[in-house]
């Protein structure tokens, strides 16, 4: 069973990124991150410069989120220039990193 403290944690952490997500529609053209494409900006940056879009994918988190669904979330980033990607030791590859 969760605790009460476990759930007031919970909900401290999603308003915590509620607002941060809010905030991401300063630094971008578009008026506010959808939640897959907030959830990809974060992953991309969990993985420091290694992120490809098959690591996405292939990740637990992910599992339920369509493979259209999280290309067109980096799309999106990409078109916003919230990301950035550069081409991997295999050239068919691109690797996703923050653009700062």
């Amino acid at each position: 069973m969760i605790t009460t403290n476990e759930l007031k944690l919970g909900w401290q952490k999603l308003t915590v990124l509620k607002e941060l997500r809010d905030r991401t529609k300063v630094y971008s053209d578009m008026p506010l991150l959808r939640s897959t494409e907030f959830d990809v900006l974060c992953f991309i940056a969990h993985q420091n410069g290694n992120a490809t879009i098959t690591s996405i994918i292939g990740h637990p988190y992910f599992n339920k989120v369509s493979q259209s669904t999280v290309k067109r979330a980096v799309l999106v980033l990409t078109e916003t220039r919230l990301i950035q990607a550069t081409e991997g030791a295999d050239r068919r590859e691109r690797v996703l990193s923050i653009k700062e």
